[in-house]
């Protein structure tokens, strides 16, 4: 796992949820760049090209630009999210198949009686836990 913090700022937690509440009932999707510290340095709302509108695929043309633009300011991606517009903040079976880094923190933005939350998740070779 790399040195990111999960803690995510007030702002970029709110993007996430809007950002959800948006693109439901399709699941909404971005990256999260970390400054040389390991702190959350920017949140890049992206494309979801899935054709299913139960999972998602970050558009890849967006995603290299990202990582680049990251790379000039010093930045690194250390994190992905996702949404489940009609579901809890937990990883799914197809999360837990997805080639994600596994080094990357998965925020998982979930939907449960109307309210969104976001949860961190490590998802890795040797099991999946929440971050905090």
């Amino acid at each position: 796992m790399i040195a990111a913090d999960a803690r995510l700022p007030d702002p970029m937690r709110a993007a996430m949820i809007a950002h959800a509440a948006e693109s439901a009932p399709r699941e909404a999707c971005g990256l999260v760049a970390y400054d040389g510290a390991g702190r959350p340095a920017r949140l890049y709302r992206l494309t979801n090209v899935h054709p299913d509108p139960a999972c998602f695929e970050i558009d890849p043309v967006e995603h290299f630009r990202v990582i680049r633009e990251s790379e000039e300011r010093g930045w690194r991606i250390g994190a992905v999210y996702h949404s489940h517009p009609t579901g809890r903040a937990r990883p799914s079976p197809t999360d837990l198949q997805a080639r994600i880094d596994r080094d990357w923190i998965s925020f998982i933005v979930g939907r449960s009686a109307n309210r969104w939350t976001v949860v961190p998740f490590a998802i890795g070779r040797s099991g999946t836990r929440p971050i905090g």
